[in-house]
């Protein structure tokens, strides 16, 4: 627990460090209509605070570390000058080759089929970076109840008390965002644990609690399609988006719920026999999409 203490801390210094750093660099994400709607600029370096705090336990965890660096290269670049989604999505889906080669050498299907969920992790966690605070408690709890799965503690812990630091000022209204460089640090470190756990019953747990996200992101792909409209294109109705609409645009009830709606689909991950875990998560994710009406686009 422990890990969670030092890590909550050294992120919290390194957040407001950076904060001002970005500030005097003049490394901001500006207002530009209904995507990025807060009201003044706001610096996008929380996702290297994220790194350099995570570093002491990342030296000891050679699995995560090359790739974590890299994509937090490519998601530095993209906040600094947009990148294509094809480039973007050619350096994912290398990675994850290469993540899924080192832990399990070449094999040719498992290593397409791997390198396409690290990819769509990624990919997932940055799309859900689009409200105050709901990336990074998603984090949390990611975090905390992978812990609870005996896969990784000490780094789980860790993870989760990076983001809890984070939050502090991210928490709406925001004074602080993560940028592409700590939604894809936040994918990377997911779609890594997938990747090892992959033939496991851990696979099962794991993909559960990070379900939230993932689930966000076929339903947007599903209702761009619907719609017309690029898959990877912004909009405002992702999950959060819904729940921030039916809260009368409260953003601290938006996250209060959602991270309900974490919490309530780590549990099943953590906590239940794997063997009931799809039909639980098929049920639940029926409920959320229709309740909520995730297929339905607005914007």
């Amino acid at each position: 627990m422990m890990a969670f203490v030092y890590a909550l801390v050294l992120s919290a210094v390194l957040c407001f460090l950076f904060r001002r750093v970005g500030l005097e660099l003049d490394l901001v994400d500006r207002p530009s209509g209904t995507l990025k709607p807060h009201e003044k600029p706001i610096s996008y370096v929380g996702g290297t605070a994220i790194l350099l705090a995570l570093v002491p336990w990342l030296i000891q965890s050679p699995e995560f570390f090359p790739a974590i660096i890299i994509m937090w290269a490519l998601g530095f670049a993209d906040d600094i000058r947009s990148i294509s989604p094809k480039i973007r999505l050619t350096v994912e889906v290398l990675v994850g080759f290469a993540v899924a080669f080192i832990i399990y050498g070449f094999s040719t299907v498992d290593s397409i089929i791997l390198s396409i969920i690290f990819a769509g992790t990624v990919n997932a966690y940055n799309m859900v970076d689009g409200l105050d605070g709901i990336c990074s408690t998603n984090m949390i709890v990611f975090g905390v109840f992978a812990f609870f799965t005996g896969f990784v503690p000490l780094m789980s812990l860790a993870v989760a008390g990076v983001y809890a630091g984070y939050l502090i000022f991210n928490f709406p209204p925001a004074r602080l965002f993560m940028g592409d460089q700590g939604s894809y640090i936040a994918g990377t470190f997911v779609g890594t644990l997938l990747i090892q756990s992959w033939g496991s019953q851990n696979f099962v747990r794991i993909a559960a609690i990070c379900w939230p996200v993932v689930l966000d992101l076929f339903v947007g792909f599903l209702r761009r399609s619907i719609a017309k409209k690029s898959p990877f294109a912004g909009d405002r109705d992702h999950y959060y988006d819904k729940i921030f609409k039916l809260s009368g645009n409260r953003k601290k009830v938006t996250l209060l719920i959602s991270t309900g709606i974490a919490l309530s689909y780590a549990f099943v991950g953590a906590f239940i026999p794997v063997i009931f875990i799809p039909p639980v998560l098929l049920a639940a994710s029926l409920v959320q999409i229709f309740s909520l009406g995730s297929l339905h686009s607005t914007t």
